[in-house]
């Protein structure tokens, strides 16, 4: 797996699995969930979006890459993070930055059996937002440009959103995007705050070195 660095306040979520879930036993499944910003400057800051597949559950609606944990492969809950936008994007994490939102619901197996998920839904930074100038300066790259590669039995399709498409939409039945229920992961809210928990990062943030084309 790629090397990635961890925004200092997060590094508690980088404790082993094993001991993550046992300080949580309430719950039985762990999820994650990744926001993904593309801010090359010259455009409005947009979220990647994946349509589900129409032969998957809930297929068609929009969601941010993600998925559960998967004991045995994923040393921390990041790891899993960084896996699964990896699988879903086909794109490489290179920092965590920000928690957004855990979102816990209880869920109903074929069998009838229930079970209680947490999903950790965290902003990330990809490599691929940025690249080499050919005088070696990094330059962000503009959002139609960063090369996403779907997995296709889980997702169909992919947009980088505005705040005004996804707020629209959550406003709106005419509004181009179709969330999951509250209940689940990466609903329309959790969205909206990871535009505002971005924008306060970036206003906090110095930005040195990065040329905007």
């Amino acid at each position: 797996m790629a090397s990635y660095t961890v925004a200092p306040h997060l590094e508690y979520f980088n404790t082993p699995l094993a001991s993550f879930t046992a300080a949580r036993p309430e719950f039985e499944s762990f999820g994650v969930g990744a926001y993904i910003f593309s801010h090359d400057g010259a455009s409005p800051l947009r979220i990647l979006l994946l349509q589900r597949s129409l032969t998957d559950s809930m297929g068609g609606f929009w969601e941010g890459p993600g998925g559960a944990y998967e004991p045995g492969v994923d040393e921390t809950l990041l790891d899993g993070v960084v896996r699964e936008v990896l699988e879903e994007t086909g794109l490489h994490v290179s920092r965590i930055v920000e928690l957004v939102a855990v979102d816990g619901w209880t869920h109903q197996r074929r069998n009838g059996a229930h079970i209680c998920i947490a999903k950790y839904s965290f902003i990330v930074e990809v490599h691929e937002v940025t690249r080499s100038s050919p005088q070696g300066e990094p330059q962000s790259v503009t959002w139609g440009d960063i090369p996403v590669r779907l997995e296709a039995s889980e997702h169909q399709a992919f947009e980088w959103a505005t705040e005004a498409d996804v707020r629209h939409s959550v406003q709106s039945d005419q509004g181009r995007y179709q969330f999951p229920l509250p209940f689940v992961g990466h609903q329309a809210p959790n969205i909206l705050r990871a535009f505002e928990l971005w924008t306060e990062h970036q206003n906090r943030t110095p930005q040195h070195g990065v040329i905007h084309v």
